[in-house]
């Protein structure tokens, strides 16, 4: 055992009053993360949610832990999650919501213990003169109420595929929490829980990549203390977590090059700019959160864009004053650069093309620094006016509820949205009306509501925005199709032969047409022609399988498509009873075929 840090000497009957107040005070924020999310728990699923949810074959057996782990083998811990919503809850968003409310929930009295323990370690080793006498409860209580109530937290919250965030979150903060335990008083059990926990938060999202930086961070800013006990946190703590992060981000670039996207990864270094204008605009919506949406377009920019210029400058000037602070009021700089370095990975995919440039479920964690600086400012103020009338701590604190009332409002308005597939697409097109993307996924809400006219208008537009896409094409045709428009759902899929004439689409959709028109032999000939372009199509199969068992019947034909069904996708829905069919046909007449 190793001499602990100074600690207080608050006199044990103060000290079990502070852990009651402190345990009230977390209490009470986790109380307003669940009150301001229970009109959320009824939402639908959306966007994401279909292909990590609803379509997520893996998680319909919580036994099957291979499927469950390779399913999605960066993030096992989050499919294992869904798997365990969908055994309890069943297959309805309602419990995938629940979820998400009480892990939110359980962030923020992770988040309120973390900064009340950090303003008490700042407070013991800064010399009295030096630190301002800020009260725990008040800094601990505001952080903890913004990430409970903010509206910028909504998308990670109240959106299932949001799950990854939340999940990182509560290991990452239970992972500085216990490796704080480790720092100021040793003990191998603390070690070996904290590289646990940063394991578990690695297996939900690559950002917990960072947590070795953020820990030292804290050492160096806030804990410091003497030399030796300096170096033998250096060398016991950060200097292995530091180097394993290297290893498992040398290994997580691995798989995205050599698994995920052979040949398709290339460094663009002009998104670098991009990415800080991304930095400019999360900080505006924490401080001022008018303008959010599933959908972000950031048009492309050079460095000597005026946009790149504002966006490097204020990042800039965030990092100098975070660094020149350090002395002074070293737990705002830590805030600081928790924000920026949590952005860093996500930032770090986009530069080398890969997802979005921007999405509001990346800031949850990172935000929890910001709120450590604006609960910090706000125990400042606290502080201040503690010598002055009661009338200047009448207004601090009025100003402060009336701030938390409206961020909480805001977060009510926007679960109302979230619940709404038709207008959470329509917000994103209003504000991005210029891009392909938020047309052709409002075409998708509207096609869902069976409002087809409205939904075909949004395709043509998603299509004339970006004439190269095929997926505009296939849900255009789609429509026609299901609104009997057989003509025009042939034309719409021979203008995308005149821009892609390569495309499996348009043969699997001209298939899909001839079949539903009675021209089964032409559409044989459409759908072994996709096969041929594309070989792991499933769906061009299961047609031909189906029109093998009608006429001219080939059961033998039928039951090779569907093993070759079997040996792309096991789960495909159904291919199970196809072979099943086929093989008796086959054994009970096999000269028929």
């Amino acid at each position: 055992m190793v001499p602990a840090l100074p600690s207080d000497s608050t006199p044990p009957q103060f000290a079990g009053a502070g852990r009651r107040l402190r345990m009230l005070a977390c209490a009470a924020a986790a109380v307003l993360a669940v009150l301001v999310y229970l009109n959320a728990l009824h939402n639908l699923f959306v966007y994401d949610d279909h292909r990590m949810v609803v379509e997520n074959l893996a998680i319909q057996h919580l036994f099957d832990i291979k499927a469950i782990l390779l399913h999605e083998v960066t993030r096992p811990v989050v499919n294992l999650s869904y798997a365990v919503d969908r055994a309890i809850w069943g297959p309805d968003p309602f419990g995938f919501h629940v979820t998400n409310v009480l892990l939110h929930a359980f962030n923020v009295v992770l988040f309120c213990q973390l900064v009340w323990r950090l303003v008490e370690d700042r407070q013991r080793q800064a010399r009295p003169d030096t630190a301002p006498h800020l009260q725990p409860e008040v800094v601990a209580f505001t952080a903890a109420v913004l990430l409970a109530i903010h509206p910028m937290m909504t998308e990670a919250v109240g959106y299932a595929s949001g799950r990854p965030d939340l999940l990182c979150a509560t290991f990452f903060l239970l992972g500085v929490l216990s490796a704080r335990r480790w720092m100021l008083a040793g003990g191998v059990r603390w070690w070996m829980l904290s590289a646990a926990l940063w394991v578990a938060a690695l297996g939900t999202k690559e950002i917990a990549a960072v947590f070795p930086l953020v820990l030292f961070g804290y050492d160096r800013l806030v804990l410091r203390g003497s030399p030796e006990h300096r170096r033998r946190r250096l060398f016991k703590l950060h200097g292995p977590l530091i180097a394993l992060a290297l290893l498992v981000g040398a290994a997580r670039l691995a798989v995205l090059i050599l698994m995920e996207y052979p040949g398709q990864i290339v460094v663009q270094w002009r998104y670098i700019p991009l990415q800080l204008e991304v930095v400019r605009r999360y900080i505006s919506l924490l401080l001022i959160p008018e303008g959010q949406s599933i959908f972000h377009a950031i048009p492309a920019m050079s460095a000597r864009d005026p946009r790149a210029l504002l966006a490097t400058g204020v990042v800039g000037l965030i990092v100098a004053v975070a660094w020149r602070a350090r002395r002074f009021a070293p737990l705002a700089s830590l805030g600081v650069f928790w924000f920026l370095l949590v952005l860093v990975p996500s930032s770090a995919l986009f530069v080398l093309d890969r997802g979005e440039p921007m999405a509001e479920h990346r800031v949850y964690l990172a935000s929890c620094g910001l709120f450590l600086v604006a609960g910090l400012g706000v125990g400042w103020l606290n502080a201040r006016t503690a010598r002055a009338s009661g009338r200047a701590r009448l207004v601090l604190g009025t100003a402060v509820a009336v701030a938390m009332v409206a961020l909480g409002g805001r977060t009510l308005l926007r679960n109302v949205i979230w619940g709404n597939p038709v207008a959470l697409w329509q917000e994103a097109v209003d504000k991005a009306p210029d891009h392909w993307l938020p047309h052709l996924l409002l075409g998708e809400a509207l096609h869902a509501a069976r409002q087809y006219d409205e939904a075909m208008i949004e395709y043509a537009t998603a299509i004339t925005l970006r004439p190269q896409e095929p997926f505009g094409y296939q849900k255009l045709a789609l429509c026609l199709v299901e609104t009997g428009r057989f003509d025009e759902a042939s034309a719409t899929l021979e203008r995308l032969r005149s821009v892609d004439p390569g495309s499996p689409v348009v043969s699997a959709g001209l298939g899909a047409v001839a079949m539903l028109t009675g021209q089964t032999e032409l559409a044989r000939r459409l759908f072994l022609e996709t096969v041929q372009k594309d070989a792991g199509n499933v769906s061009a199969r299961q047609s031909l399988a189906i029109l093998y068992e009608t006429e001219p019947v080939n059961h033998v034909e039928a039951l090779r498509l569907c093993e070759e069904i079997q040996r792309l996708a096991p789960d495909t829905p159904g291919n199970d009873e196809c072979i099943r069919r086929n093989r008796e046909w086959v054994a009970a007449a096999p000269g028929r075929d």
